[in-house]
């Protein structure tokens, strides 16, 4: 719902028309915000953590397509997700099914291993806001014993940018850690 929300954003910071309930998704973003800046930043955060089985181009490539399938079904695990406690739990009880749909995109050449846990992060760039390195929740997706590069995201909230790279989320995260999102 937040990416819906925050393409909805978008297309009114672009000068076309809202959707309907537009004051609805404000309000309900401004509600979740809320929620997220009475916490730490990493209470406030769900990550997702994929990596690859090695570093050649055909195992960068499945990690992006195993990113894809999972990312899909946690979009509908946590579409209406209260807070970040809430996704993590669902996350985690959904872990066999997350770990089947990477385990399908993969293909049966392929070992895939999902788990939940507190892991390290660096910090990482999103529309030019800095997430700063720390210890988060998240899911995280080994494929092939995970030997190659990473591909990391926020699951929880989503960190969804619009085409144009501006989000209300990126305003927000540049509020709270520093930064310049446009």
């Amino acid at each position: 719902m937040l990416a819906a929300v925050l393409i909805g954003l978008s297309a009114t910071a672009e000068g076309t028309a809202a959707p309907s309930g537009a004051a609805s998704a404000y309000s309900n973003l401004d509600q979740s915000l809320g929620q997220i800046a009475a916490q730490t930043p990493a209470d406030g955060l769900v990550r997702l953590h994929v990596v690859a089985g090695d570093d050649s181009d055909a195992a960068q490539q499945l990690k992006l397509v195993v990113r894809d399938a999972v990312l899909i079904r946690a979009q509908s695990l946590l579409a209406d997700c209260p807070d970040a406690e809430t996704a993590f739990a669902r996350l985690t009880d959904a872990l066999d099914e997350l770990e089947q749909a990477a385990a399908d995109t993969a293909g049966s050449n392929h070992a895939v291993r999902a788990e939940t846990g507190v892991f390290p992060f660096p910090d990482r760039d999103y529309a030019g806001v800095t997430v700063p390195a720390g210890d988060y929740r998240a899911l995280r997706i080994v494929i092939d014993g995970g030997g190659g590069r990473n591909w990391w995201c926020v699951l929880f909230p989503t960190l969804c940018t619009a085409t144009d790279g501006h989000s209300a989320l990126a305003d927000w995260l540049s509020e709270f850690f520093g930064g310049d999102p446009s």
